[in-house]
């Protein structure tokens, strides 16, 4: 029988073949135009802290454009998670700026490395609060829009965002505590790790959730997983989809509705607004649904096709932008 020092040894290795193959540390462009792609840096509480944004062709100051901000998982980059979703390619069709910024490293002084040195998101949760407990992601947040908005234009009431594991959780503790600043979100496979004094009552913010049945690292029925960076419980999904539809408004939970075979819906609807939408895709495992796969399916799981993920989440977006108008 293999120990468990042995059997870590070799998650760790096949990861970081997959992680060299599928190009994680660099660049990872879908690119429809690489030089649409600009980086920033500012400081937050002392800290440089970095994001890059995609600039559709059709961008015309003149008119406010609205905005996907798309935050990458636990160890992952801003760069890297373009490949992965293709939200340049669909920003490119649509006009819409889409920005990806960057967790912090452990390491400063090192290139970011997602065995020895990944970037974290200080989500809420025990492993991003546990590595980098000074950090406060949400100011960061915050400070990147106020940034972007003095070099492009924005239209403020349509800012939007989207994640994908960490950063999924990461975007829950955002939009609670900055209520106002996001027109909807969009988590993909990430939890709600709701803070200990939580708000007792507010205006609901549309949310669409995407998650899948065969998730090894976000297990649907919950339990415990074997990271690179330590052991972590993983509580049911159930809990983040009841803990949000209360904590948005819904106290008395979600539908069913139909949807095509392999994806369960679920929906909050109230004066004929979605509120709460939540996608339960048979056999997803922890990936972009509909994107490229970053890491062997051995670990990671496999994308049935029954979603595309940053389709539905735009137009779902753009659903959001008409009503409010």
């Amino acid at each position: 029988m293999l120990t468990d020092r042995i059997v870590k040894a070799i998650f760790l290795t096949a990861i970081f073949i997959g992680t060299l193959a599928s190009g994680v540390h660099g660049w990872g462009v879908s690119p429809v135009n690489a030089a649409n792609i600009q980086t920033y840096s500012i400081q937050a509480d002392g800290k440089q802290r970095t994001y890059a944004i995609y600039v559709p062709s059709g961008y015309n100051s003149k008119n406010p454009a609205p905005v996907v901000v798309m935050l990458h998982g636990a160890g992952g980059t801003g760069e890297g998670v373009i490949r992965e979703t293709a939200w340049d390619q669909k920003a490119e069709r649509e006009g819409f700026l889409v920005v990806f910024p960057n967790a912090m490293r452990i390491n400063q002084e090192a290139d970011p490395s997602f065995l020895t040195n990944p970037q974290l998101w200080n989500d809420g949760s025990n492993r991003g609060q546990g590595l980098l407990p000074e950090i406060d992601d949400v100011k960061f947040l915050s400070l990147m829009l106020d940034d972007l908005s003095k070099t492009y234009a924005i239209d403020q009431k349509a800012v939007f965002i989207t994640g994908f594991s960490s950063g999924a959780s990461m975007l829950f503790r955002a939009a609670d505590e900055l209520p106002g600043r996001f027109a909807a979100i969009a988590p993909v496979s990430g939890h709600y790790w709701p803070p200990s004094n939580p708000p007792l009552s507010r205006n609901p913010i549309p949310t669409i959730l995407i998650i899948g049945t065969a998730d090894p690292l976000n297990p649907f029925a919950g339990g415990i997983i074997n990271l690179p960076w330590g052991s972590f419980e993983q509580p049911p999904f159930m809990n983040t989809i009841l803990s949000w539809a209360k904590y948005n408004g819904f106290p008395q939970g979600l539908k069913a509705t139909a949807g095509k075979p392999g994806v369960k819906i679920l929906h909050a609807v109230k004066e004929n607004h979605d509120w709460f939408r939540v996608y339960i895709i048979e056999g997803l495992g922890h990936m972009w649904p509909g994107g490229e796969a970053i890491f062997p399916e051995s670990f990671i799981g496999k994308d049935p096709g029954t979603l595309q993920a940053t389709e539905v989440i735009w137009q779902y977006f753009a659903q959001v932008r008409a009503q409010s108008r």
